[in-house]
């Protein structure tokens, strides 16, 4: 008789966390917090943000950058939802009616999402990952807001952040391949379907001053859209809020995209809605602006503990500490990114990939053996001498540490309010 081999404990009670225990709260009080700095989701996520921030430089939205396969399954989970949308529309609101049927009509349409949520990831990721699909579902159902509350924010967007990176740990994005699309194209997709729903459904704000005077809604579109200026912009920070500006480049630039639906869906100049967009107008340095956003995003949104108290982590966005070593660095902005002097390299070469496609559905940028590795080798050079974003997505290099940092946007721009004043 054979004898039977024998099963290692921690291994089966691994297992079985994994398997039993799905994304939960964990960020309940300051008390909190410093284990929330220290964790690996939270380096994830910042890394992550600086990655797409260094690489989208120069790079228009309406540009040929490599879209995968993977990233279009992705899109696709948007087009169910808005056909719930469209079944679930809220009868017109007329002049001193109240808000029953938009209410009631955002919580059928969130009854519905929750209930198929789980397949429509299902079927938009390959197959072989398919032991994700609940994390990724229940990251993915918190960032379209709260039902109960009727309203959307910062927080439910971080959701969605958590999200994407979620896709890249798992594997099912790759970091060489769709970093500028997992912005441009996926972020940008749920960004216009999360608007969809805050007019149909007239969804408040859970941000108790906005987007802190940028947007009532949303933040990291103005992260990555003042990233995507500082190389190589058509035009000055002065302009960005100007008519003619928004008519040109609204379908260029993701910045120029949320400055346009803001300018349609608020009442007044952006002097009164968006005041501190409207301060950093006057400013010169598209560099600075997007630094200062980037702290901002680190200090005011996620240090609050209301952003943070619905958001789960799990295995892919892990709350646990992490103890590799790495440094959290800045983005080196203002340079040409890999991917823009990629496509400078092949501007002709555009047709021998058909796993890569514009947005428009055309053949996009060759991504033959050779370019591929072309590109690796430019980003270890640009990351080692550079000292760009230390990515969570990978290894990276040491980078200069925020630890200390005290800059805080609110603060800083009292010094240039009077500039601002006057250049409008």
């Amino acid at each position: 008789m054979e004898p039977q081999s024998e099963v290692n404990p921690k291994r089966v009670a691994a297992f079985f966390r994994r398997s039993n225990i799905g994304p939960v709260c964990r960020v309940q009080s300051s008390s909190d917090m410093e284990a929330w700095l220290a964790s690996r989701a939270y380096f994830t996520l910042i890394t992550y943000l600086n990655d797409v921030s260094a690489e989208i430089q120069g790079i228009r939205n309406t540009d040929l950058f490599p879209i995968s396969k993977n990233i279009k399954r992705l899109t696709t989970i948007f087009e169910q939802l808005d056909s719930m949308i469209v079944a679930n529309s809220p009868a017109p609101l007329v002049l001193g009616a109240n808000m029953d049927s938009r209410t009631k009509s955002y919580r059928r349409w969130a009854h519905g999402m929750l209930r198929d949520i789980y397949k429509i990831v299902e079927k938009a990721v390959p197959s072989s990952k398919c032991r994700h699909v609940n994390e990724l579902g229940v990251y993915l159902s918190g960032s379209f807001g709260s039902s109960a509350k009727i309203e959307y924010g910062t927080g439910h967007e971080l959701s969605f952040l958590f999200f994407v990176c979620a896709l890249f740990k798992a594997e099912i994005l790759d970091k060489e391949q769709d970093l500028a699309a997992s912005a441009l194209v996926l972020f940008d997709r749920y960004l216009h379907f999360v608007r969809r729903l805050q007019v149909t459904y007239s969804v408040n704000s859970s941000n108790w001053h906005g987007g802190y005077s940028l947007d009532k809604f949303q933040f990291v579109p103005f992260v990555w859209g003042f990233a995507q200026l500082c190389h190589e912009a058509p035009f000055s920070p002065k302009k960005m809020l100007d008519e003619d500006t928004i008519a040109k480049y609204r379908d260029a630039y993701m910045l120029i995209n949320c400055v346009g639906h803001m300018a349609t869906t608020n009442v007044g100049t952006f002097a009164r809605h968006s005041s501190q967009l409207w301060s950093l107008a006057a400013l010169s340095s598209w560099t600075k602006i997007h630094r200062s956003l980037m702290f901002m995003y680190m200090e005011d949104i996620l240090m609050d503990i209301d952003n943070l108290n619905a958001l789960r982590f799990g295995e892919l966005m892990s709350f646990e500490e992490d103890k590799s070593g790495r440094h959290l660095g800045s983005a080196r902005m203002g340079v040409k990114s890999p991917l823009r002097r990629q496509m400078a390299e092949d501007p002709d070469d555009q047709d021998q990939d058909q796993d890569l496609t514009s947005r428009s559905g055309t053949p996009s940028i060759s991504r033959s053996e050779q370019n591929d590795s072309a590109r690796k080798k430019a980003k270890v050079e640009e990351t080692s001498s550079d000292c760009m974003s230390n990515s969570g997505l990978s290894l990276g290099s040491e980078c200069t540490s925020l630890s200390g940092v005290s800059v805080h946007l609110p603060t800083w721009l009292d010094d240039c309010t009077a500039t601002s004043k006057n250049a409008f």
